[in-house]
């Protein structure tokens, strides 16, 4: 019976493997252990910066601004940068301010091997945002220091322009805040020394944030044909600091794998009925002005209140569209910059000069100021189109 109890003990107690792979893992330093996970002499732009923290040593200076740096040879598309930055910025369960993509290609000679390259990607913090330059609202900032290009949701008030100037696609309309929403690189953070969510978060070091040179950016991004990846939008229309690098060159035929797909985006009606009803009155004045000065008083103004009902309706179903119609006035301070301002300005004289003409028709006053008027309402929204 002893004996029995003793082999029994004796085999409680046979190491297994890992009990092997513990004992050695506590035998190694601290410099063993962190040796044995960089990467190989070998595999390029990642053991360059390995030894580098993943946040520049100083902020950047006059002509300076930071600037994401993707090394696409060491991204494994694992997402964890995506799930991150949906976690730290409290994220709606369809929103995403990062995303991981995979880019095909190659193969299409025998010097070109067949490849795919998965490639993250967020706002790119552009030198040139045109999300800046088209909002109406005011509502982005480029700050001078970091040059980090911030969405002030307080200003925003929803009309999405931004969605469609930007190149990249970056902003996103978020239908219950009624504002469009994007990624700021976590300022917050690197303000306090920390780096952004998707940084801290990447397993490999794939994503860093440096320093950029504006100029030179500026100078090699105008070089023609410069592109952040195969496939990708011309840098010339933005100047984006985002800065994708790899050991050898990508082949230039590298598609993205959702190419083809469709992506139907939130509903415009509201626009289409402004378009739509606004042409109408504009050529019911135009008819007005020109061809119809023979008819008696009464049927004349009828005819002009009712171009005039036209193009009010038009201009109020427009309203309609914008996320935070309450702040529809805001839509008038980008005048310097947006087209969009000048637009709505434009229009909003033709509504003034209509109004004022369907008046002076009402009150048998037209012929004196038929000139004036006419010119006012048939000019005014084809010199904010124009």
């Amino acid at each position: 019976m002893t004996a029995t109890t003793s082999r029994s003990r004796a085999e409680e107690h046979v190491p297994t493997p890992i009990d092997v792979y513990l004992r050695r893992q506590s035998q190694l330093t601290a410099v063993e252990r962190f040796a044995g996970h960089t990467p190989g002499p070998r595999e390029g732009p990642a053991t360059e910066r390995w030894w580098q923290d993943r946040l520049p040593a100083t902020p950047p200076g006059p002509g300076q601004q930071y600037g994401f740096r993707v090394d696409l040879d060491a991204c494994t598309g694992c997402k964890a940068c995506v799930s991150a930055c949906h976690s730290l910025n409290g994220l709606s369960p369809d929103e995403s301010w990062r995303s991981v993509g995979a880019l095909r290609g190659g193969g299409a000679s025998s010097t070109t091997l067949a490849s795919v390259r998965t490639v993250t990607t967020a706002c790119h913090h552009c030198v040139e945002p045109a999300c800046l330059q088209g909002c109406p609202a005011n509502a982005y900032e480029k700050d001078p220091v970091t040059g980090i290009v911030r969405h002030l949701d307080d200003s925003c008030i929803g009309c999405s322009y931004c969605t469609l100037t930007c190149p990249y696609e970056v902003p996103q309309f978020h239908a219950d805040l009624g504002i469009v929403r994007k990624c700021d690189m976590c300022a917050d953070r690197l303000a306090a020394g920390e780096a952004p969510a998707c940084v801290q978060a990447c397993p490999t070091g794939a994503i860093t944030i440096d320093v950029v040179d504006v100029a030179a950016l500026v100078t090699e991004t105008r070089t023609a044909g410069a592109v952040l990846v195969p496939g990708a939008p011309t840098s010339e229309l933005t100047v984006p600091s985002t800065r994708y690098v790899s050991a050898s060159p990508l082949p230039a035929d590298l598609v993205a794998d959702d190419r083809s797909s469709v992506q139907p985006a939130h509903g415009h009606t509201p626009l289409a009925v402004m378009l739509v009803l606004t042409q109408v009155a504009v050529g019911a004045f135009t008819l007005d002005a020109v061809a119809v000065r023979d008819l008696s008083g009464p049927a004349r103004s009828a005819a002009a209140l009712v171009a005039l009902g036209t193009a009010l309706l038009a201009l109020g179903a427009s309203i309609l569209h914008l996320g935070r119609p309450r702040l529809a006035w805001r839509a008038l301070l980008g005048l310097s910059h947006s087209w969009l301002s000048r637009e709505i300005l434009a229009f909003s004289l033709f509504a003034g000069m209509a109004t004022a003409w369907s008046t002076a028709l009402a009150f048998d006053q037209a012929q004196p100021l038929q000139g004036a008027l006419a010119a006012g309402a048939v000019g005014a929204p084809c010199n904010g189109c124009a």
